[in-house]
């Protein structure tokens, strides 16, 4: 029995340890709010607003922490003018100040469901105004101004959903999930090297590239299992390597660069499965590849838009 156990949790591989670990979490989270002594009003809206004053405190450091990354990627594509547009720089502004409000929710043990909550509830004042602002009824001073006004009250409603959540909850520190994020700064990193090498005139065969690296691995790693993962296999390469042919027929059009990055987008879609559900390669892998995949496609479509 013990080695049929064992055999079990090798052919579950790298999530078998994080689905129990995140398992565990969210029991130590809902027994932290729904177990802890009720509070008075007074000290629940002290929480809360203190909540508030930290999250928006958050948001503007992480604007700018990462906005010279912005101007450092810009001036290596020379895109500087494409991030300088109104609507770009919005759009920019409102992932710095997510990226950096994920990773701190994430830090202090709230829930992946009061993330997403909060996340939306920054992006939605400045998806509202972008429609204004391309109809040509709001400014691009309306724009960043309305954006930032709106946000916090958005922010406070999304808190309101769950009040526990940032009444009840006391939230403690989870460094060891900002250690484990390690292939995030690996992504990062070889996102840097491509950059430097140049992001125009990006073959088109770097998606079947990417693609091969799952059945490859899978067959050394003997992870894939069964006739469903088989087909499941062949199915992505072959969706994958069609992209890559159609991308190389329209090689030197601005066509074939956005099948490039819509190519990269679905590999991260692709990634972001398999880091889900631990199959077939290692989750850094996947999750590496996530991070590398979407910036870079980015960075091929602003190559593109550039002047």
């Amino acid at each position: 029995m013990t080695q049929t156990t064992t055999a079990a949790g090798q052919v579950r591989g790298d999530g078998a340890g994080d689905t129990a670990s995140r398992t565990a979490r969210r029991a130590a989270t809902d027994e932290n709010i729904h177990g802890a002594a009720p509070v008075s009003r007074a000290r629940a809206a002290g929480r809360f607003l203190a909540h508030l004053a930290e999250m928006v405190v958050v948001m503007v450091l992480g604007m700018l922490a990462l906005a010279p990354a912005w101007d450092l990627a810009g001036a290596a594509l020379g895109v500087e003018a494409v991030l300088g547009r109104p609507d770009v720089g919005a759009v920019v502004m409102v992932l710095d100040m997510v990226a950096a409000m994920t990773v701190w929710m994430r830090v202090r043990r709230h829930s992946w469901a009061a993330i997403w909550e909060m996340n939306a509830a920054m992006a939605a004042p400045f998806a509202m105004l972008l429609v204004l602002f391309w109809a040509g009824v709001a400014t691009s001073g309306d724009l960043m101004l309305w954006g930032h006004v709106l946000m916090v009250p958005a922010m406070a409603g999304a808190m309101l959903l769950r009040p526990a959540e940032y009444t009840q909850h006391v939230h403690g520190f989870d460094l060891a999930w900002l250690g484990r994020r390690w292939p995030v700064l690996l992504g990062l990193a070889l996102l840097a090297l491509t950059v430097a090498g140049g992001v125009a005139g990006l073959p088109p065969w770097l998606i079947l590239l990417v693609a091969l690296v799952y059945p490859v691995v899978g067959l050394v790693r003997r992870s894939i299992r069964g006739r469903s993962m088989l087909l499941l296999q062949a199915a992505g390469l072959a969706v994958f390597a069609g992209v890559a042919l159609l991308a190389t027929v329209l090689a030197g059009q601005d066509t074939g660069a956005y099948v490039v990055a819509a190519g990269l987008v679905g590999h991260a879609v692709w990634d972001a499965f398999h880091h889900r559900a631990g199959a077939v390669v290692w989750r850094w892998y996947a999750e590496t590849c996530v991070v590398y995949d979407v910036l870079l496609a980015a960075a091929v479509v602003a190559t593109t838009l550039a002047p």
